[in-house]
């Protein structure tokens, strides 16, 4: 089923109205499900069904909640640019062939935090997204008890805990690495983590994995009773992980339910946000506001 990979906040990112600017280049990890060109082309048509709804007093504007200021995004074209891994992206950045990079809100607060040659270009508070894990479809019983883990976890406030420590207080420190539980003779779940969205998936200098992510794969194994052996893979390899069987268990960034589109533009170019093959867990952490992050002057 083809789905809108992103709405109006997403579209003043990375598409935009041509007006005779220059195009401003965007980056953004691999949206699994679509090709870099099928999502440029989807932009591109969103971008035509919402040309003629530009103008200072549009009533679609008002409807839907849109600044000014977001609108004015919409008159420079945006290009995409798919990246399997954030430093490869970074790097982009900082060489100038990109312009700009879209990231959740805590992780571009935490690049800032750490990184002075960045600024905050602007913040988009229209895009609702989540994390949750990733499973091979058929694997309905490991996903059963994810989800029952999640529940609990939510239920008796671990996952705000978890949250607080390793994302909301972290400020510019290192999350730190967290030990996980062993139990003997029972099965191991193999969970593929990314180190694309520091503080929340994170890889340390050492190369082993830490962070909030690992923090709540641990508090599962140790509900579960079932040992978690961490292994690193890219964000574009996700699903191959898990097709291939090397994974049992991958997080999975930006599910896009939820998104705001304006009404006037519904029914236009769809594309996919999910992958033949995969299924989700209930989603363990959720945000609503995106960073676009460009270098400081």
């Amino acid at each position: 089923m083809k789905k809108l990979a992103c709405a109006v906040a997403a579209v003043m990112i990375m598409c935009g109205a041509c007006y005779g600017a220059n195009a401003v280049h965007s980056g953004a990890l691999t949206w699994l499900g679509t090709t870099e060109s099928e999502f440029q082309e989807g932009l591109d048509d969103l971008r035509k069904a919402l040309t003629p709804l530009i103008s200072e007093n549009s009533d679609w504007m008002e409807e839907d909640g849109l600044s000014a200021f977001l609108v004015e995004l919409v008159k420079t074209r945006r290009v995409i640019h798919f990246y399997d891994s954030l430093l490869s992206m970074q790097m982009a950045l900082r060489s100038k062939k990109l312009d700009e990079i879209v990231l959740p809100q805590a992780v571009g607060m935490y690049l800032l935090a750490n990184n002075s040659n960045y600024d905050i270009e602007f913040s988009l508070n229209m895009m609702p997204s989540t994390i949750a894990f990733g499973f091979k479809r058929g694997n309905v019983s490991l996903q059963k008890e994810f989800n029952e883990a999640i529940a609990a976890m939510k239920k008796d406030g671990t996952l705000k805990r978890l949250e607080k420590d390793y994302i909301t207080d972290l400020g510019a420190e290192e999350p730190e690495r967290v030990e996980f539980t062993g139990f003997k003779g029972a099965k191991s779940i193999r969970a593929a983590v990314t180190g694309d969205l520091p503080p929340i998936d994170f890889i340390g200098a050492d190369g082993r994995p830490a962070g909030y992510n690992t923090a709540i794969l641990a508090e599962i194994g140790r509900r579960l009773k079932k040992n978690i052996r961490l292994i690193s893979v890219d964000a574009g390899g996700r699903s191959a992980a898990l097709a291939s069987e090397r994974a049992d268990v991958v997080f999975w960034y930006r599910n896009t339910e939820g998104m705001k589109t304006p009404k006037k533009a519904k029914g236009k170019k769809f594309m996919k946000d999910s992958v033949d093959g995969v299924i989700l867990s209930e989603p363990y952490y959720e945000w609503d506001v995106d960073l676009v992050i460009g270098r400081a002057e």
